[in-house]
């Protein structure tokens, strides 16, 4: 499953890529977001790539769910992450496919990519396996102090994620050597998994956010604190690189 979702990837981080930096079309646009009908097609060419391999799967994405309900494998598809950041022209976006298998009443996620078009970086893990970055084996920091660590944060779009995200913000900015505010969970999650941040904070964010980042950072030796929030397929979740504790009150 991990080879279908990296060139499910690719296919869609082209697709992406090949557009970025032209006016896209805007489908929906709100006080804190923005959806893309380059967000639609890129699912849908996520989808086409699974399903030719996995015809029997069900998908599970931002923009849409399909696929058979008792399906024991579904793949959990974020098709651009940071899309107000596409939008702008950031170059700082992400491809995030993650594959997870029916336990019982409860989803594991068994393989994971996530994509960076710009800079051509592909994140990939399976479980039990090696994370790896363009191929190449990747680990989490060693660095114990906050004194010493860089810090990702998020803010979701609910009055109550941004109270408490700036919360954080406000007690870790004090303590940590620096925070940043990047606009990609996916992303900002793989960054703790290669050792780039040592940790990642977010309340709110959403499965298909960080599904596949989440492998790849357990695989690389990263420990996740991950409470559901109250809406459907919604995440409070502290990510470090197992050494650092950010432990503050938000």
């Amino acid at each position: 499953m991990l080879e279908t979702a990296i060139e499910a990837a690719y296919t869609a981080g082209k697709l992406l890529r090949q557009n970025f930096g032209t006016p896209p079309v805007v489908n929906e646009a709100s006080l804190h977001d923005i959806k893309l009908e380059l967000d639609v097609q890129a699912q849908k060419a996520i989808t086409k790539a699974i399903l030719a391999d996995f015809p029997q799967h069900a998908i599970l994405g931002e923009e849409g769910v399909s696929g058979p309900a008792d399906a024991e494998v579904r793949w959990v598809i974020d098709p651009l992450d940071g899309t107000v950041n596409y939008f702008y022209g950031i170059p700082f976006y992400a491809v995030s496919i993650g594959a997870q298998q029916r336990v019982g009443d409860d989803w594991q996620t068994v393989a994971g990519a996530v994509y960076a078009p710009e800079l051509d970086e592909m994140f990939a893990a399976e479980r039990g396996g090696t994370p790896t970055l363009n191929g190449r084996p990747i680990r989490v920091s060693d660095r114990a102090e906050l004194s010493e660590a860089i810090v990702g944060i998020g803010f979701f779009k609910s009055e109550d994620t941004i109270r408490r995200g700036l919360e954080a913000f406000q007690q870790l900015t004090r303590r940590a050597r620096k925070m940043r505010l990047m606009g990609a969970a996916a992303l900002d999650t793989v960054y703790v998994a290669c050792g780039r941040f040592d940790g990642y904070i977010e309340y709110g964010i959403k499965l298909w956010d960080i599904c596949a980042g989440q492998l790849i950072l357990e695989q690389a030796g990263g420990h996740i604190d991950a409470e559901p929030g109250p809406e459907p397929y919604g995440f409070n979740v502290r990510m470090t690189n197992g050494k650092l504790r950010l432990d503050f009150d938000a």
